[in-house]
This record gives C-alpha cells, structure tokens and sequence, in this order.
C-alpha cells in the first residue's frame, strides 16, 4: 500500500491497519457527433450505479451495491451508504480511477486523500512497453477475470445503456469488476514488492496525486467565448478555400490534366516526387513497409545511395503531364442515361426496345465515370524532387507528412525551385488549417456545455514517456504560439486573467542535467540562448543578426539532437547543424552511447524519478548504433520533463489551496500551467505559479534522492484571453 514515508508500496495494508475501499460506478452513456461522453458535466448523465467492498486478507470480503437511477429501482439511502463508506476509507482503489472519483466529486462526495488507481499502475509497471489498460484486458492478463459472461457488452453494442438494463444483469457485471479489481491491486502489491521495482513506487505516487489535480481542471473546465470562435473559423474558411484555390491552380500547371486529390497520398506522391508506384506489393516488399507479427514497424533496408536509386526505379515509374480528351460515350459528362428493357412479340420474333429510363444515372463505362481519357503529352509532370532515404517509403509511394514536407522544402530550396517551395508551403498550411478547424474548432464547438465551459478530458495512460494527452478536444496538440482558437479562451470572471506560466527550454536543461554534459550547464548558468545559436548555424549568419522569425523557425531543429536526430535527409546547412551540436556537447554525445550501451547490457533505462523503461529486444546494428536508438535517448528527457511537470502541476494545485484563492487552474499544456485568475488575484498567481514550478527541483530531490545542478526557469504571462498576453517581470 501507500507508505508515504519511504514512497513505496507495500503490502503491510494486509494487516488491516488500513481500510482499502475497491470500489465501480456504473453511468449512464450519452452519444453524440460519433463520440461518447460519459462525463458528469452532461446534464443528461445519471450516476446509475456505485458497487463498493473492503478488501481483506486476500480479496473483497462483501461487495455492496448501491442503486441511485435505474428504471427498475432507486434508493434513498443509497448516498448515506456511500458517504459512510467513504469517510471509513483510508485508500481509494479504482481501475481507471479518474472517472470515478470525478464522478463522486461532482456528486458533493468527500474523496479519501490517498486515491490508487490500478490502471496507472500497470501502466507504469509495463515500463513503457504498449499493452491494453482496460479492466477487463488487465483481468485477462492477470487470470482475475470475474465476470460469467459479455451479456453486457452485446447490450451495450445494441445501444442499451445500464439505467434500461435488468439490475440484476447490471449487479453481476458490476460485482465482479469489484472483486476483479481488488485483485488485480493485490497482485500489483506483489509485483511492487520485487526488489527491481521499488523504484517504480514513487512514479506511482506522483500519477496518483496528478490524477486528483487533473480531477480539479477538468471539472473546472475552461471558458468558451463562442462568438469569438465563430469569427476564427470564418477566417479559417477564408484561407482554407484561399489556399485549396492556389493549390488546384498548381497541380493544374505542374500535372496538365489529370485530375488530382490533394488528400490522397498515391497522389501526392505524383507530385510531390513525380513518381507513381508500379506494383503497391513489390514497392511494399523492397522498403519492408507495414509491421511484423508483434505489430512491431518493420525495419527499412539499409542501401547505399546507388542501391537506394536503383530502387526507387524499379518500384516507381515516372508521372507525364497528360492532355484531357472527351469521352465520346458520355460526351464528357461521366454519367450516361440507362433506360429499362422491354420485349413485345411481333410476327413471332422478339424484340428488344427501350423503356423508360432508370432513375439514377449510371457511371459511364467507357471512362469508368471519368469523362474524359488523359493522355500523356511526352512532359515530366509535378515537382520532381526526391526521396532521401528508405524510411521515405510509404504504402503509397513515399511520404509526404508534416516532417518529410519541411525536408522537401529545404531540397526545393538548395535546387531553387519556387513552385516547389511554394506548393509544399502552401499544402502544409492547408493541412493545418484543416487540423485547426476539425480537432479545434469543432471540437471546441462539440464539446462546450451550455453553460459555456469546456471540459476536456486528459489521459495519463496513452504515451510511453508519461506525457499526458487529451480528448474532446485535444488542447496537448495545440500550437504554442499565435493560434487564434486561444483567442477564443477567455475568463469566467469579469475583468478576470487568463495567466500562464511555462517551463524555458527545459529539454535543454534536463539534457545537461543527465548527461553533465559541461558546456550545456554552462550555457544554461550563464543564460545562452540556444535557438539563436541554432538559427546562426542554419542561417549562416551571426547571432547577433537573428532576428526573432529566424530564431522562431530555428526552434524545430533545436532540440532535434537531444531526441537523437542527426539531420538525415536534411539540407546541407541542416545537417551541418547537427554536426556542430554534437561538437559543442560532447558530453551529450557520450551520454547517448552509455545510454545505448546500457540498454544493450540490461534492457533497462532508468530516469531520476525512478520511472522505468524496458527494450528487451536491442540489438547493434552496422553503423554502430542500436535498434530504437531513438527511443533510448528520447524517453529519459522527454520523461524527465513529464516527471516535473506533474510534480509542478501538483505542487500548484496545493498552492491554491494554501492560499484559498478564488482562481482556477483550468490547463496544462506541454510545459506550461494555464490559470483562470480571478481579478486581485494575479500577484498571489504568480507567486504559486513560481514556487510551484521554480523551486520543483526541492521537492523533487526529496522525493527522488537526487542533486540538481541546474537551475529551472519560466515565463509568466497574462492577458484577456489565451492569445493575446504580455509577458510578466
């Protein structure tokens, strides 16, 4: 169990010297725009049901079943049960706990301070291999599997929800998630005692305190200004068809006449590369595209640069400009008229003669609905640049995603190619623009209640690294800087705050932090600016003369290397970049080979906070470096990072409370704490904002056994809304 003095668990819960409350609430489940929301911040969402026991010796010793709205029965005494239960319990034990206790907290329920959830557990166990986390997998896998049948799950796929199901199907399914849970947090307790995974407590200490702050900011939601956000997606429109305009008017100048589907990846490969795959099962073969039988990516073919050529040609060929001439069967018009045959006897002979005609038109089948046969005119069409390496490869040709674009656009730009550069610009903004409108906009629109405040919903389990992510919308993915939705967030309060306090270039603090590499500690001690280096490097210009667009569009190469980039497929001046990296910060350099060695030796890379990850399968590879390479010198920064800033969020939450302020945590984004600050407020704000995440490194040591020797530091800014902010002294 919990034992906060050592900050592991332990299995001394067993002697009864805590209450351990197991406890499962059923709800009911609202559908809508192809999502489910299960949430109490819908009002048309019931508590159906809360089914609870105390663990004993070695399992549930009864489990009680309280009912609270279901069509056959409701208690009145079912809430004086539950609290009781509640005020007994010294540890909260649920199997993807968040939901539970949100829903007990918007229910006015006291929650017990120590909550364990049993998803977050097993998820730190696997040490950042993927598995399924549900109840009913992690029972599978552990062989504590209580339910006696899925009559639920064929009632749930038939849209009967638990309020319309027989109570006393709801009962046993419900029954046996309690016991099925209690036991998996008892098999959990043994695993924790292993002597390789006593570290792995305190991580699980601090996703269990995180889970309560997440609580909080979830239910108290951000505010909408939906007026605001009619007027983004105007503009958004506008420059969505501004830009599918531009777009079609270069394809039409690049291909001729072929018609083109900029959201089909066979035809971007078309243009992008001028190139059409022959054989989709030849070309996937050669690159070794798609998984093994783990699901594992399969590695692509080391080739030299002749061998890699030679097959591009033998799995592409190449694209021609094509002139458009008319079908004649149709008359260019794709679809033809069909009409009903009929026959009638005529001097004993039949005949066939046309009917009436049917009431659809039929797809031509001369042109196969086309309208016109392209014929190639003797030209190269599209932009003719190329693919760099083997991960290139892609099911459809060869990639043309976000990071792949801004590599063709460093090509497009060494060969001068201003339709290229022009073209891959320009397609990469609209898919912006159309990420910004799906996943923002809308979501954003679909997920506001009524009341105008928006409840997103964090994920602590989905990442390897224990990064959070987000749904409904997803506010983790949303850009840093100038993004007009955040206009759009705004305050509850009148003549309120929206305030923000974000972590300075923690990657490149906690990569000198790890590696001691000595020149990223001097650097970070004497306040270098790292993307104004990297911007004079890739620029080839002095930093003095980087100006501040510059060092912007530096900032995507920055922090490459300590994720263990080295600038393949890049430009030249990028890739010299990357070489310079690696001469400044030897130190970093080495760190990435001993975390490398280490792996290949034990498997195992171990982080400050004590969270683990595990690669069982390593091996070194020509060249010298080894399989997820890229993984091993991500994860323990990437992690690292996540690890304080869940430490922040927590200690910026008791902050609040300490200082009984009126203001609302409402969102932590990447590196950052988002406030809704109540007017007055804003000096008490920043200094929880500082001491929650400056001074993190104390409590982190404490809780660790480990000595920083850097310094962290933020920026604090506020404004009316979320965009448009100044920034603090």
């Amino acid at each position: 169990m919990l034992n906060k003095s050592s900050g592991l668990f332990t299995t001394t819960a067993l002697s009864r010297t805590l209450k351990i409350l197991v406890l499962d609430l059923e709800t009911t489940v609202q559908r809508f725009d192809g999502k489910i929301d299960n949430s109490p911040f819908n009002p048309d969402n019931k508590c159906v049901s809360a089914h609870f026991g105390f663990i004993g010796w070695d399992t549930v010793d009864k489990v009680t079943n309280l009912v609270f709205h279901h069509n056959e029965q409701a208690s009145s005494d079912s809430r004086v049960v539950l609290e009781q239960a509640l005020e007994q319990a010294d540890v909260l034990v649920a199997h993807n706990a968040k939901f539970d206790v949100m829903w007990l907290t918007a229910m006015g329920f006291d929650i017990p301070a120590t909550v364990y959830c049993t998803m977050i557990c097993e998820y730190v166990l696997a040490k950042g291999q993927r598995q399924e986390l549900s109840l009913k997998a992690t029972a599978e896998r552990r062989d504590v599997t209580r339910k006696k049948s899925g009559l639920v799950d064929d009632l749930f796929k038939s849209g009967t929800g638990f309020e319309a199901m027989q109570l006393a199907t709801v009962l046993e399914y419900a029954e046996a998630d309690v016991v099925s849970c209690a036991e998996i947090y008892l098999a959990q307790q043994d695993d924790l005692a292993a002597e390789s995974n006593q570290s792995l407590g305190e991580t699980i200490i601090l996703m269990n305190e995180m889970l309560l702050f997440l609580v909080e900011i979830e239910s108290n939601g951000i505010k909408v200004d939906l007026d605001v956000l009619a007027d983004i997606k105007a503009e958004f429109l506008e420059e969505q068809t501004a830009l599918k305009k531009r777009l079609e008017e270069i394809v039409e100048g690049v291909m001729g006449d072929t018609v083109i589907n900029l959201n089909s990846g066979q035809d971007m490969t078309r243009i992008v590369y001028s190139r059409e795959v022959i054989s989709r099962a030849d070309h996937q073969q050669i690159w070794n595209i798609g998984t093994d039988s783990n699901n594992k990516p399969l590695f692509t073919p080391r080739m030299n640069r002749s061998q890699f050529t030679a097959a591009v040609r033998a799995t592409t060929r190449v694209v021609q400009r094509t002139n458009a001439v008319c079908c004649d069967a149709c008359d260019g018009r794709a679809y033809i008229q069909k009409y009903k045959q009929v026959t009638r006897q005529k001097l004993g002979k039949k005949y066939r003669v046309q009917g009436e005609p049917y009431k659809n038109l039929s797809k031509c089948p001369s042109c196969a609905g086309v309208g016109a046969f392209y014929q190639p005119n003797g030209t190269v069409a599209g932009l003719r640049l190329n693919p760099t390496m083997p991960s290139d490869a892609s099911i459809n040709g060869f990639k043309t995603d976000k990071v792949t674009i801004q590599r063709l656009i460093s090509q497009a730009e060494a060969k001068g190619n201003d339709t290229a550069i022009e073209f891959l610009t320009k397609s990469s903004r609209l898919n912006a623009v159309s990420v910004y409108l799906d996943s923002f906009v809308k979501g954003f629109e679909t997920w506001t209640r009524s009341d105008g405040i928006l409840h997103t919903q964090f994920n602590q389990c989905i990442t390897a690294t224990g990064r959070l992510s987000s749904t409904a919308p997803n506010m983790q993915n949303a850009p840093k800087r100038g993004f007009p939705v955040r206009r759009a967030v705004v305050s509850r309060f009148e003549n309120g705050t929206i305030c923000e306090g974000d972590f300075s270039s923690v990657e490149f603090v906690l990569a000198g932090e790890l590696s001691r590499d000595p020149q990223i500690i001097s650097d970070v001690t004497t306040g270098k600016d790292l993307h104004k280096q990297t911007a004079s490097i890739i620029y080839q210009c002095d930093e003095k003369d980087v100006s501040k667009d510059l060092r912007q569009a530096s900032k995507k190469f920055s922090f490459a290397p300590i994720y263990g980039g080295l600038g393949a497929g890049e430009s030249d001046h990028v890739r010299a970049y990357f070489s310079t990296f690696f001469e400044i910060y030897k130190g970093l350099g080495a760190y990435h080979r001993r975390l490398a060695d280490g792996v290949l030796k034990n498997g195992i890379v171990q982080i400050p906070s004590g969270r683990q990850f595990f690669w069982p399968n390593v091996v070194r590879k020509r060249g010298g470096r080894t399989s997820n390479y890229t993984q091993i010198v991500n994860y323990p920064v990437q992690s690292s990072a996540a690890d304080l800033m869940l430490l922040s969020c927590v200690r910026a939450l008791r902050k609040f409370r300490e200082l009984n302020l009126r203001s609302k945590i409402i969102l932590t984004v990447h590196d950052s704490i988002v406030c809704d600050v109540f007017p007055g407020e804003i000096e008490q704000v920043k200094e929880a904002l500082t001491w929650a995440m400056v001074d993190v490194t104390k409590e982190a040591e404490e809780r660790w056994n480990y000595t920083f020797a850097l310094p962290l530091e933020i920026e604090i800014s506020g404004g009316k809304n979320w965009l448009d902010q100044v920034e603090y002294d």
